[in-house]
């Protein structure tokens, strides 16, 4: 069975996703336990990020499993093949994604508060989004849900971060 260039593509991401899967939860295991403290071990600053690890990590091992038994381990690349997926709109978006986010956490994030930033960035990102996909500007009414969806997300995040998770956010 020849693999499809899906199961070409899956086999990159599963890589990609169990790479990072496993970082994060290395980079959790790193973080403080705060023993010296006696807090209820459930609470730790690394346990949700840790959990997250595996599950990414999880999903990424079962997409390349899938991927291997369709033999989506011969890419079969060419200096062609790779330039037209270098300029893929799918790239296009994670790099668009990827951007928009370092914006939010190295530049907005840092100078604004969290209940002003993380609206912005909700509204930009949807707005993005939404032009990358019609490949044009979003008409007005998207504008307006855009701008819903941002404020909504805003004090939703800002409320569960605080009031549940008992969070203190920066500039709040």
């Amino acid at each position: 069975m020849k693999p499809s260039r899906m199961d070409k593509l899956d086999f990159v991401s599963a890589i990609v996703l169990l790479v990072f899967g496993i970082g994060v939860l290395v980079e959790s295991l790193r973080m403080p336990r705060l023993e010296g403290l006696d807090i209820n071990p459930y609470t730790v600053p690394g346990l949700v990020p840790g959990i997250l690890g595996v599950a990414i990590a999880a999903c990424g091992l079962a997409m390349l499993i899938r991927a291997l038994i369709r033999g989506a381990w011969r890419l079969g690349l060419t200096g062609e093949a790779a330039t037209g997926w270098l300029a893929s709109a799918a790239v296009r978006r994670a790099v668009v994604t990827l951007l928009l986010t370092l914006v939010y956490a190295g530049v907005l994030f840092p100078l604004v508060p969290f209940v002003i930033a993380t609206p912005i960035f909700v509204f930009a990102f949807t707005l993005t989004a939404e032009w990358m996909a019609l490949g044009h500007r979003p008409p007005p009414r998207s504008l307006v849900i855009a701008l819903v969806i941002a404020v909504v997300a805003g004090i939703a995040i800002g409320y569960v971060f605080q009031n549940l998770f008992f969070v203190r956010l920066p500039g709040g």
